[in-house]
């Protein structure tokens, strides 16, 4: 008997926290989607970061900072896309000494492709790949989502093409890639 009013009053609790949780799922089902096609041509495709955030980064500061600051910008000549479902890379490096402690403020990307084919994608990584930026509609642009992250890691552009190959399809030349990393420099 005990225990089935401690499994009714759980199921009730859990009950209650359904309208909390309600706007988290319906989040997660807006950034997965499934390409169309056959099954084993499908492959989900996550959005790690929405192109306009609704907040700022958690590593942000609320004020501007009055102290010092630099800045470097990295140029780097942008891969072909010779084939489809496969990521090309650009590494940029960290030019220049970045003073420790520096944290970066805001990044603006640039990357130019001869042309957009149905399917592309591209996304602004830091670090490692595991804090990306999607920036498949914006081919330039700048953003604060990296704010507050240590401003002397690199910076990687992934971008390809998703799809089915389409007989005849040339490649999509790559041309110049940039990076422009604004840091704040602590005292």
């Amino acid at each position: 008997m005990r225990e089935r009013a401690g499994l009714a009053c759980m199921m009730l609790a859990g009950t209650a926290l359904l309208p909390a949780l309600a706007p988290a799922q319906s989040y997660a089902d807006r950034t997965l989607s499934l390409p169309q096609g056959s099954a084993e041509n499908r492959r989900p495709i996550i959005i790690i970061a929405p192109v306009t955030p609704t907040a700022p980064s958690p590593l942000a500061t609320g004020a501007p900072k009055n102290g010092p600051s630099g800045a470097y910008a990295s140029d780097e000549p942008g891969p072909d896309i010779r084939a489809r479902n496969a990521d090309y890379l650009t590494q940029f490096k960290v030019v220049g000494q970045i003073p420790p402690g520096a944290t970066i403020s805001k990044v603006s990307w640039r990357y130019t492709v001869a042309r957009k084919p149905a399917g592309f994608e591209a996304r602004l990584c830091w670090k490692d790949a595991g804090l990306c930026w999607d920036v498949s509609h914006a081919d330039s642009g700048s953003t604060d989502f990296f704010n507050g992250r240590d401003a002397s890691l690199p910076f990687q552009l992934y971008y390809g093409v998703r799809g089915s190959t389409r007989n005849g399809e040339a490649p999509v030349k790559g041309e110049v890639n940039q990076v422009i990393v604004t840091f704040d420099i602590p005292r």
